[in-house]
């Protein structure tokens, strides 16, 4: 079984947001939607759960509208709140596959969780760190908030729900749905671009 574990507690402070960030409106519809139905629609992925802060109440709310379950983070930064969602999830199972989306991945297409899911049963590790080509972010006039080598990790993982230290693979895909976090106004403008282009 996989739990997908979407991340929406961050204030967004690089982008100055008078809103939250995961609500912000790309295409017509927040950017977290986009994530939870690519979600929905991957077969591999059996539950859908949100963990947010106390700096995004709104969306708490737009979540569970959607039928979608939240576990409430402190908020004291990704790295923190991930461990404590899925230290308090209540998982029947201590080597839970949990895979963790950022909620600023709004070009996140369910056949590439799929993809993923299929290339981390086959690793043998138990968790999967999902990297992107530094060469892409180049190519569309991105900026990497992190960059390791020639390598950017995108905003997907996968782990188990002990809390073991846990060997990882490392899985290289060139795609910009996975290198588009939007983590600035460049990024909308990147972004808004790209989904003019598909709706062509």
């Amino acid at each position: 079984m996989v739990t997908a574990l979407v991340m929406a507690g961050g204030k967004g402070t690089r982008m100055e947001l008078k809103g939250e960030k995961p609500l912000i409106n790309v295409g017509g519809m927040p950017m977290i939607q986009r994530v939870i139905d690519a979600l929905r629609c991957a077969v591999m992925v059996d539950d859908i759960v949100v963990a947010t802060s106390p700096h995004t109440p709104q969306t708490v709310e737009f979540v569970e509208n959607l039928g979608i379950r939240t576990i409430k983070t402190p908020g004291k930064g990704y790295v923190d709140d991930l461990g404590f969602a899925i230290s308090n999830l209540d998982f029947k199972d201590e080597n839970q596959v949990v895979l963790t989306v950022t909620s600023d991945l709004p070009l996140i297409q369910s056949e590439t969780v799929n993809y993923i899911l299929s290339e981390y049963e086959k690793c043998g590790k138990p968790a999967m760190c999902v990297a992107v080509p530094a060469a892409i972010f180049a190519e569309y006039g991105l900026k990497p908030s992190i960059l390791f080598g020639d390598l950017v990790p995108s905003g997907l993982n996968i782990l188990r729900s002990t809390d073991k230290q846990q060997n990882e693979e490392v899985l290289i895909i060139r795609k910009i749905e996975l290198a588009l976090n939007i983590n600035s106004c460049n990024d909308i403008i990147v972004l808004e671009e790209l989904l003019r282009k598909t709706r062509k």
